[in-house]
């Protein structure tokens, strides 16, 4: 409570704050549904006619929609944070996707407050950033946040289908459809890749809005379920995203970097039971630190509003002025970080160059009128500064881990610099982006050498970019330079000490494959605070890797805990099976995870079909090997050991002629250093030398 009114410190005290609640509603289940990446002006409720959103504009005509609702931040982790807690960045001090997390135990959200008065509270998430290491499950009885990790993408991309959430969402709420309930559902479809479902995809050429038409498709057979568990009429549902996407707009084509219009503007609709105010409609400026201080106040569990907030169910709406940040520039690309403040006229950024814009004559925010309207730029400038502008430190860098970075040989510290006046301008350097989404595109497309030089250009002038050295070090080692991949991770942790732990852990995979187990196994260590699942599997496959299976299992075990369990938990299980020579239980345990991941999506399952086809192959089954090998090409072709084991497993039946085209196909598909390589090393171990001298030539 106190994080709460400690926004009376920097903010004016609205008249609309500290309402007595007349009416109380115990008892009413609340569900709070948040479309990921879904800018308002892209749905037909905000007069959008480019796509079509039934399932949604029929929660519209139940509800309450309100026209000009805002996002504190265009990343997902801190606006989810301001979602549930009412809290803004700077009082729940989560900054970024990544690097930051979530006290449960400091800061009341709207789960916890109801956990205390007797509701079940649940949540089913489809993106990483939002996984229980961020702090946010603690606020929870049940977190459901299971997804397989594709090596192909990065961790911040990590996600599962909105209908494996859903389904996760709905076992859980089933089974409370008659008591009290709070649950949080995300999805993350409208979120890149742009990878509509069809008909959507066929239907729309727009990919982003054939994104939209799926997702509109997922809740709507969301909401059919809960009214056929009873529970759509007399639940309190809340319909949001947590920020807009930029399309290109100001140059950006995704979010995070500006904090224009098109990437803080939100739908926001909020349907009360039995559908009562339905079809109305509120045009005052609201902000999402709004929503859990006024369905609190709804239910009775808050008596009076915090000072600050508006009184959204009861549609009071206050002029005010709505803040918003990123620090994502600074954080991650070395540029200054944005702050702004928008009310029903007019829109201040704060930068190294400030902006304002006329919202009534200019809603897409060409036209800054900054220097013909100086005194209403003074104004907003004077009122922002009342908002703290201090950043702090990310969680990365405790004493621990300072200790860990300075053990491995790190020297710097994790300072990071907020005055953007020394920074660059995020729209002088947006050119750059498109740079950088070409250096990645490359690496995509498994051209290792040209992305890997482009990645190098692009350091020159970015040399604060950890996304860039973390891109590098994944390109080098993907190429088949190891020790180029060390150096990069090792540089990127130097110049960005804030970030070791997050590189640490992609830098000891690396020392893994060196065989460099005890450098692995300190970076598996440093990397803990960040990701402890992903840092307890590293341990577990180094123990592995040293005959210690006793200790793998431990780590194993540690990996999984605390969470729903995963399919890549499983395959690990049975490796650690094998290392026992328990073959049988390795196969079933595989089943299960295979099992498991057609329950969450279906999305193929990293190593799931290597170490099948190994096992497979072990019991002298090579045809059924030959299979599960086949497979795991099909879904992972960047995955070089699989046609490796494929062709020897040619070679011991005779098969030559499969031997050959095997190695062929995975460097014709992973053109490149690393490929050649593992073909050389194949032939030399089959005793093949002149086939292996013919590549290395």
């Amino acid at each position: 409570m106190q994080k709460r009114l400690f926004f009376c410190l920097f903010v004016t005290v609205l008249s609309a704050a500290c309402r007595k609640s007349e009416t109380t509603h115990t008892g009413v289940p609340v569900i709070f549904i948040s479309v990921d990446t879904l800018r308002a002006d892209h749905l037909p409720m905000y007069g959008y006619g480019a796509v079509a959103t039934p399932a949604l504009d029929a929660l519209r005509a139940d509800g309450v929609l309100f026209r000009e609702a805002y996002s504190h931040c265009p990343m997902t982790l801190p606006s989810h944070a301001s979602i549930l807690t009412g809290l803004l960045p700077p009082e729940h001090h989560v900054r970024n996707n990544l690097g930051y997390t979530f006290d449960a135990e400091k800061l009341p959200s709207i789960a916890s407050e109801l956990r205390a008065r007797g509701y079940a509270s649940g949540a089913a998430v489809s993106s990483y950033v939002l996984r229980r290491e961020t702090g946010l499950a603690a606020a929870f009885d049940f977190y459901d946040d299971a997804m397989p990790i594709d090596p192909a993408l990065s961790l911040v991309h990590q996600e599962r289908s909105g209908d494996a959430t859903a389904e996760a969402a709905l076992r859980w709420i089933s089974g409370r459809a008659a008591q009290p309930f709070f649950f949080f559902f995300h999805i993350y479809e409208p979120h890149v890749p742009y990878t509509p479902a069809e008909p959507f995809r066929s239907r729309y050429p727009n990919a982003y809005d054939g994104e939209i038409a799926t997702a509109d498709a997922i809740v709507g057979k969301f909401l059919d379920r809960l009214k056929t568990l009873g529970v759509y009429d007399r639940a309190l549902i809340v319909f949001l995203s947590d920020h807009g996407e930029g399309l290109n707009d100001h140059g950006e084509d995704q979010h995070g970097i500006f904090v224009y219009r098109e990437s803080i503007h939100v739908p926001l609709v909020i349907k009360l039971p039995q559908s009562e105010k339905k079809g109305t409609t509120v045009d005052g400026a609201v902000q999402l630190a709004d929503l859990t201080p006024s369905v609190l106040h709804w239910l009775g569990v808050q008596k009076e509003l915090p000072a600050g907030r508006a009184d959204l169910i009861a549609g009071a709406i206050p002029e005010r002025r709505i803040y918003s940040e990123t620090y994502f520039p600074l954080i991650h690309l070395g540029w200054s970080p944005l702050r702004s403040l928008i009310d029903g006229a007019h829109h201040y950024i704060d930068a190294p160059r400030p902006e304002l814009y006329d919202l009534a004559r200019d809603p897409a925010e060409k036209n800054d009128v900054r220097a013909s309207e100086r005194r209403v730029a003074s104004a907003f400038a004077e009122e922002l500064g009342r908002y703290p502008a201090s950043l702090e430190p990310l969680g990365a860098i405790d004493p621990e881990a300072a200790k860990n970075l300075a053990a491995l040989g790190y020297i710097g510290s994790a300072q990071t610099r907020t005055d953007p006046g020394a920074l660059p301008d995020p729209k002088d350097r947006i050119g750059d982006l498109a740079k950088i989404r070409e250096a990645f595109v490359l690496a995509e497309q498994r051209q290792y050498d040209r992305s890997a030089a482009a990645l190098r250009a692009l350091l020159r002038t970015n040399p604060k970019n950890i996304d860039l050295w973390d891109k590098l070090g994944e390109t080098l080692d993907r190429a088949g330079d190891p020790a180029g991949a060390v150096a990069a991770y090792q540089e990127g942790i130097r110049s960005a000490p804030e970030h070791a732990q997050g590189l640490a852990l992609s830098l000891g995979f690396v020392l893994l494959g060196q065989g460099k187990l005890d450098d692995a196994a300190a970076h598996a260590r440093l990397g803990l605070g960040m990701n402890g699942s992903r840092a307890h599997e590293l341990l577990a496959r180094i123990a592995l890797a040293r005959g210690d299976v006793a200790t793998a299992e431990a780590e194993a075990a540690a990996s999984a805990a605390g969470k729903a369990p995963l399919a890549t938990d499983l395959v690990l299980q049975a490796e650690i099976a094998r290392g026992r020579a328990q073959f049988q239980r390795a196969l079933d345990l595989l089943d299960a995870a295979q099992r498991l991941a057609a329950a969450n999506g279906g999305k193929p399952v990293f190593r799931l079909d290597f170490v099948r086809g190994d096992l497979l192959a072990r019991l002298e089954q090579p045809a059924a090997a030959e299979q599960a090998y086949r497979r795991e090409i099909a879904a992972f072709p960047a995955e070089t050991q699989a046609y490796a084991n494929l062709a020897v497993l040619y070679f011991v039946q005779g098969r030559l002629r499969e031997v050959d085209e095997t190695l062929a196909e995975m460097m014709r598909r992973n053109p490149g250093r690393a490929a050649r390589d593992v073909a050389i090393k194949t032939y030399e171990a089959l005793e093949l030398p002149a086939r292996a001298r013919a590549i290395a030539r």
